[in-house]
């Protein structure tokens, strides 16, 4: 039988259960289920619509088995997307991509109806009312008031103090931005960094902290997360690729207000420079940061005046219908 779990959205005071598929895709579900209990954010898509989801405080680089067309999936699917922020996706309504999504599971039939609920409210939240909307995912039968679980990285057998404590650290504000937005990425978009945006407007400024913190998540720190935990690459190869691609972005996301992320971003450099790091401690101190700036994405994401493109619609018939080919 099929584990379940729970989502419960309380400041909706809705939950809904859903069903692991164990039988597809069985390791990323044991990486989510060892995970729990854990809370985020909740955000909607925004070009695929029909779907809404959350960054979750893990990383998972399971193998995947078994995927199918976002298009043709059924109203409560559960995916999973590793390589995107490891998102927790819950589909609501039709959706309008014809790639496939890694399959997670689904809610079962009963709770269908609140899952389509909580959608239109993600969808509402993430275009208009930047009301947040917060999930607490759990184990069907567990306390619900349980503390959420601390963000872990595989550590290293005699990890060094120094990565230790950075990696303690990285980890607690982590946790800390499973909870609530991060004030730094608060004073970006409400243009309370100095100096930063032409013209005197600080519209720029938002719409760089959110693309940058994104691709440095998404498509940077997770690629080379991905790189130690599945290659047989040597620490120093590793170093080199970190700091080919990490520093561009850390050092202006700095300047615009992230300066947390830019200072751990200067302490893994520090000890990159020392050429004393082990592949694992190396591994260690890279996946927390992803874990990190994962979160730090999320709330860049969700903040994001999405709603300012409701001004293009689509007014020819040709291209308001979606057919699936």
């Amino acid at each position: 039988m099929n584990r379940r779990i729970l989502l419960e959205w309380p400041d909706l005071g809705l939950k809904a259960t859903a069903e692991l598929a164990d039988d597809k895709n069985k390791e990323l579900c044991d990486d989510l289920w060892n995970a729990l209990p854990l809370d985020s954010i909740m955000n909607n898509a925004v070009i695929t619509d029909g779907s809404m989801y959350c960054w979750l405080p893990l990383l998972s680089f399971a193998p995947i088995h078994y995927k199918e067309r976002i298009d043709q999936a059924p109203i409560g699917r559960l995916r999973y997307s590793q390589g995107t922020g490891n998102k927790l996706i819950v589909q609501y309504a039709p959706c309008y991509e014809d790639v496939n999504g890694t399959v997670l599971g689904g809610v079962i039939p009963e709770d269908i109806e609140v899952v389509k609920k909580v959608g239109e409210k993600a969808r509402e939240s993430i275009f208009m009312s930047k009301k947040e909307l917060h999930i607490r995912v759990s184990r069907v039968g567990d306390d619900s008031n349980q503390e959420p679980k601390k963000p872990s990285v595989i550590r290293p057998e005699n990890c060094s103090p120094e990565v230790t404590d950075l990696v303690d650290r990285i980890l607690e504000k982590a946790l800390e931005a499973t909870k609530a937005e991060p004030e730094e990425n608060k004073l970006a978009r409400t243009g309370k960094v100095a100096g930063v945006g032409s013209c005197g407007q600080y519209f720029s400024t938002w719409e760089f902290v959110y693309s940058l913190s994104r691709d440095l998540s998404m498509y940077t720190l997770y690629p080379i997360s991905h790189m130690c935990h599945t290659t047989d690459m040597d620490v120093r190869s590793l170093e080199t690729v970190y700091l080919e691609t990490e520093p561009g972005y850390t050092g202006v996301l700095g300047s615009y207000g992230l300066k947390q992320l830019r200072e751990f971003s200067k302490e893994i450099r520090a000890l990159i420079a020392k050429h004393t790091l082990t592949r694992d401690e190396f591994q260690c101190v890279v996946d927390a940061f992803t874990l990190y700036t994962n979160q730090v994405a999320a709330w860049a994401y969700f903040y994001y005046p999405w709603g300012i493109g409701t001004a293009c619609f689509r007014f020819a018939d040709e291209y308001k219908t979606y057919e699936a080919k």
